[in-house]
């Protein structure tokens, strides 16, 4: 019977299943096992339809991480039965019917307003139309209401709000780290403290 969960780690907007190198490696040096499929950018709805269902192919309990605007789609596919807990990471956790544009619009940050379309955006670069579009989308579901979860906030990412962060970790009840000097790339720049943080969600859920 496996378990011991298996983290499954989904990637953001632009990028793919490289930036959880470091991180991977030390996962399995710690025995636990490791997923990293393709996020297919279809939309907010139709990823997460896509990650719930690889994640319900898995066997045994799931761990979502999701990295930027992975870590959106991870809130919403977490339903999946055998998902037992969501790691955020760098990311903003969804309500149902909420959008990222909508946490903008009520943590407005002046550090991510000048340097959108300068900087990778949580959701790719901002004049990308499909970063509009998954800024723009509503969620259809959010997990962590009846799932646990764990969150990172990277303090010097210029792509997203520290408060709108804080603001997701409280209303899940999420174990929040905070990396004070950690970039958008956290999983590149401080995968240790990335690994770890999965490491605890993993062993709270197993």
């Amino acid at each position: 019977m496996v378990t011991t969960p298996t983290a499954l780690l989904l990637h953001g907007a632009f990028t793919d299943a490289s930036v959880w190198l470091r991180v991977t490696a030390r996962l399995r040096h710690h025995a636990v096992p490791v997923t990293a499929p393709a996020n297919p950018l279809g939309g907010l709805a139709a990823d997460a339809a896509y990650i719930s269902c690889v994640a319900s192919r898995i066997a045994g309990p799931v761990v979502l991480v999701g990295h930027a605007y992975g870590g959106t789609v991870i809130s919403a596919a977490g339903t999946a039965p055998n998902v037992v807990g969501l790691v955020s990471i760098a990311a903003y956790a969804l309500a149902e019917g909420e959008s990222v544009r909508d946490l903008e619009r009520r943590f407005p940050s002046p550090t991510v307003a000048g340097r959108l379309g300068e900087t990778a955006h949580p959701l790719g670069t901002g004049h990308h139309p499909f970063a509009e579009l998954a800024r723009a989308e509503a969620a259809p579901a959010a997990a962590w209401r009846t799932r646990p979860s764990w969150m990172l906030l990277a303090g010097a990412d210029p792509a997203s709000s520290p408060e709108a962060v804080r603001f997701c970790a409280r209303r899940a009840e999420a174990t929040l780290l905070e990396i004070g000097d950690a970039a958008h790339a956290v999983p590149l720049s401080h995968p240790a403290d990335v690994a770890e943080l999965i490491r605890d969600a993993v062993r709270a859920t197993t």
